[in-house]
């Protein structure tokens, strides 16, 4: 398995390579958007007799993508998290699409793991399963894309390095990798974002996600609903013995206003008989954690969400921190430097 990975990673770069210096005479360079754009919160949280509260801001995010030589494009976002002080690069890819029907893409990306609350920004997520929180989706690879004629569905191969590594400071070299197999299509009202995904968790054993994101579109009313499957396939309760549901609605009163209820529900159930290598590093073994919240969006400027002020009030449950609550309101802004 390493040396496919290998091999499929040199082949991407060498086919990048290649086509850079045949399209070198066609170096037509365009920045298609050049953007920032954070977000502020006011966030009041609530656990038994304890609480606290505070104003925050929660990310600041610099992107910048375009074209080049024709065939390429690139796509560039850092990250600020406010919260902790920290900078990512969430990407740093550079694609090469000479057939409309296949592209090549390298560089940091998301993980092509499928749903749809996985498939949000950061800034556009107010509160989440256990699962969004624990797992670090972006990391170094190379992917290569179907396209249909019809423009309605996307398959995607990809690998990249494992984001499970024991030493932070050369994760990158633990010989360690994810496969990643993605199937984004767009049949009317109805979207998935489904995966298969085989992630090196420790040396030579793989936890397995099984991801089923659907999506239904109808005008004013959208709404998801994300169901993940994960295991080793040597255990006892492989299906359902951890797992995240996941469900969303949307409904636009106007363009201005739109309401959100959204609840999720983690379990793992799965015994480990004291093999920490064969442990979901995302949802532990014994992890119940339940959350539902009820919130909405409002775009003050008609015709523009370049400004959105949010507010919801959320409750989530788990077995080791009992009963949490939270109310938050916040605003966030985007500019665009490039019309």
């Amino acid at each position: 398995m390493k040396k496919v990975s290998r091999f499929f990673l040199i082949a991407i770069i060498a086919t990048l390579s290649l086509n850079i210096v045949s399209a070198q005479e066609k170096n037509n360079f365009t920045i298609d958007k050049l953007s920032i754009e954070g977000r502020a919160d006011f966030d009041y949280f609530e656990q038994g007799e304890t609480s606290t509260s505070g104003i925050d801001g929660k990310y600041f995010n610099f992107e910048i993508k375009g074209t080049f030589l024709q065939d390429f494009s690139y796509r560039v976002r850092q990250r600020f998290d406010m919260q902790y002080g920290s900078s990512k690069t969430d990407y740093m890819i550079v694609t090469y699409q000479g057939h409309k029907n296949l592209s090549v893409t390298a560089g940091k990306m998301p993980l092509a793991v499928g749903g749809w609350e996985y498939d949000l920004a950061p800034i556009d997520v107010y509160y989440a399963s256990q699962f969004w929180n624990t797992f670090n989706c972006y990391d170094v690879g190379g992917q290569v894309a179907f396209h249909s004629n019809d423009k309605k569905h996307d398959i995607i191969f990809q690998i990249t390095n494992s984001t499970f590594y024991e030493n932070e400071e050369n994760y990158k070299f633990e010989g360690k990798y994810a496969y990643n197999l993605l199937w984004y299509g767009r049949m009317g009202f109805f979207k998935t974002s489904y995966s298969f995904n085989m992630i090196e968790q420790t040396k030579h054993h793989y936890i397995n996600y099984i991801a089923l994101g659907n999506m239904f579109d109808f005008d004013r009313l959208d709404f998801y609903i994300d169901f993940m499957n994960r295991g080793f396939f040597h255990q006892k309760d492989f299906f359902l013995g951890d797992f995240t549901l996941i469900g969303e609605v949307k409904y636009a009163f106007t363009d201005k206003f739109t309401l959100v209820a959204k609840g999720g529900y983690d379990r793992n159930i799965n015994d480990i008989y004291g093999k920490p290598q064969f442990m979901d590093m995302t949802v532990v073994p014994g992890m119940e954690y339940t959350f539902a919240g009820l919130g909405f969006e409002a775009y003050p400027y008609k015709g523009n969400q370049n400004v959105r002020l949010h507010g919801f009030f959320a409750a989530n449950k788990s077995d080791d921190l009992g009963l949490s609550l939270q109310f938050n309101v916040g605003v966030t802004w985007r500019v665009n430097f490039v019309k």
